[in-house]
């Protein structure tokens, strides 16, 4: 009997849940977009129609009554990732949730345990994990290319504005403000390429027009095999795009090694290294082709077919809640914070 694809219900119709019905809809041997639902009830028709979703709810808890539908993709407001993904996990399906997991640890800590004794998949949306270049780029650093890495830098700018009454103007929908809306992105991939931070200093400015918490800052962190970083997060830059579709400044990451530099920026990709031959060094191009690495979404559906624990799992998902968590109080007290935090 040829195996049918996983179906998969939206909770959530927001700009995000364009992007994953994408996703899903680019890996249709695997996956079908099933059903959608959203208290909106014009956002939920306009992606509907778009996607050919046959099911469609105003109520997440109709959706997952549903028995023919598998897993959910909860792309909710983070102030209810833990009651949805915990209400999903319960009604046997499996999750992949936008990050960040929560706004809490003691969330993620509830959802981790209801998915273990659910028995189902709990995944987290990490997609910059899963684009191809940083695959090529964790390959590189982790073969040795560069050496010993000593030394990150990473940056994230961009235009961040939402209208009066929006959630992500919200400190506590959020949890937060642009450290746990995108930097934290730039923080797993440094976790992810340089290992567990030890500590972080941080410090950070506001703007009341665009968001109730913080909407720009710089932090200083030393990780546990001795490397030293430097994570840069502003929300506050309206020259960020040229164009619609062209970044100048956007996000950025360079990688000091020993033996070489990896740089990746808006424009460019590249590798600096010494050459085979001659007492001097060369620029190349990194380059990934997306047919030679799985989509979070091919992923997602390979480890609920398999067991699999996917690599964007609750408890690694955490660990880069904790990283977010930690830049937050050493804000706050301004202080240096450790880690593991107590």
């Amino acid at each position: 009997m040829e195996r049918q694809p996983l179906k998969v219900g939206l909770i959530g119709t927001g700009g995000i849940a364009w992007k994953h019905a994408r996703g899903i809809r680019a890996e249709q041997d695997e996956l079908a977009l099933a059903a959608a639902c959203d208290v909106r009830a014009e956002a939920l028709e306009a992606l509907a129609d778009e996607f050919d979703v046959p099911q469609r709810y105003a109520s997440y808890r109709d959706l997952l009554a549903q028995g023919d539908i598998e897993a959910v993709v909860v792309l909710a407001p983070h102030d209810l990732h833990e009651e949805i993904c915990t209400a999903a996990l319960r009604a046997g399906k499996h999750v992949l949730v936008e990050k960040p997991i929560a706004r809490r640890l003691d969330e993620a800590d509830r959802m981790i345990r209801e998915a273990d004794l659910a028995e189902r998949i709990l995944m987290v949306g990490f997609n910059q994990r899963y684009m191809p270049i940083h695959r090529r780029i964790a390959w590189l650093v982790g073969e040795g290319v560069i050496g010993e890495v000593f030394a990150a830098r990473t940056d994230h700018h961009q235009d961040f504005a939402r209208p009066a009454g929006h959630w992500w103007r919200s400190r506590e929908a959020v949890g937060g403000g642009c450290v746990i809306g995108s930097g934290i992105h730039r923080l797993d991939l440094l976790r992810w390429y340089l290992g567990e931070p030890r500590e972080v200093f941080a410090c950070h400015g506001g703007d009341a027009s665009r968001l109730e918490a913080e909407v720009v800052v710089a932090a200083s962190i030393r990780f546990a095999g001795g490397a030293v970083g430097d994570f840069f997060c502003n929300w506050g830059v309206p020259y960020a795009r040229v164009s619609p579709s062209e970044r100048v400044l956007g996000e950025s990451m360079t990688l000091f090694g020993r033996e070489g530099v990896i740089h990746t920026g808006p424009r460019e990709a590249v590798l600096i290294r010494r050459a085979v031959t001659g007492d001097h060094w060369e620029q190349e191009p990194i380059t990934a082709l997306p047919r030679e690495y799985e989509s979070m979404w091919k992923h997602f559906a390979r480890c609920v077919r398999t067991g699999d624990v996917p690599e964007t799992n609750g408890p690694d998902g955490r660990k880069s809640l904790e990283f977010v968590i930690g830049i937050y109080r050493s804000m706050e007290t301004g202080e240096p914070v450790t880690f593991p935090l107590a």
